[in-house]
């Protein structure tokens, strides 16, 4: 049997040249429009208790011959009228301050905020000295027959060490 290219048997649909793909559109570029789109209506006039900002009064200039010092700036604060502008946000009462209240008085009502001293616990610190002291003096009294200076000077400086920080570094606990 020879093979599939030798023969001159018309060619499968498989092996038919596969046809070009059609070229993409070509991109159009422009210019940003020059006006913007307006997504929000017109902002509406304030309420009937909206008064307009007054312009700021500005610093007035200090004399010449005298020097400016804090004295000065705080008696020119305590001459103005209050802050500048008139157009604060007023902290009016509202329903949200009503179930504030009455949840506060309900939560005081029931004790929550009456504080007792919590009882002592017995302290942990001494029993976990003694476990963690003989476990590494075990371990470097083996050493000891090994190596006797370094386990001399392990055990010394462990026991100085361990001793300082669990009972003048660390809290109770």
């Amino acid at each position: 049997m020879t093979p599939a290219r030798f023969t001159s048997q018309e060619k499968s649909a498989c092996s038919r040249a596969m046809p070009d793909a059609p070229e993409p559109p070509r991109k159009t570029y422009g210019f940003k429009p020059r006006e913007f789109d307006r997504a929000n209506a017109p902002r509406p006039e304030g309420p009937a208790d909206f008064v307009p900002p007054t312009p700021d009064p500005g610093v007035a200039p200090a004399p010449v011959d005298q020097r400016i010092d804090v004295r000065a700036l705080i008696r020119t604060g305590a001459a103005l009228d209050g802050p500048l502008g008139t157009n604060a946000v007023k902290n009016r009462p509202n329903e949200v301050h009503a179930v504030l209240r009455d949840n506060l008085a309900h939560d005081q009502a029931a004790g929550h905020f009456d504080l007792a001293p919590k009882p002592r616990r017995p302290s942990r610190r001494k029993r976990d000295y003694w476990l963690v002291t003989a476990l590494v003096n075990a371990a470097l009294v083996a050493a000891f027959f090994l190596n006797p200076i370094y386990a001399g000077a392990g055990i010394i400086l462990f026991n100085v060490g361990f001793t300082w920080v669990v009972w003048f570094v660390m809290d109770d606990y």
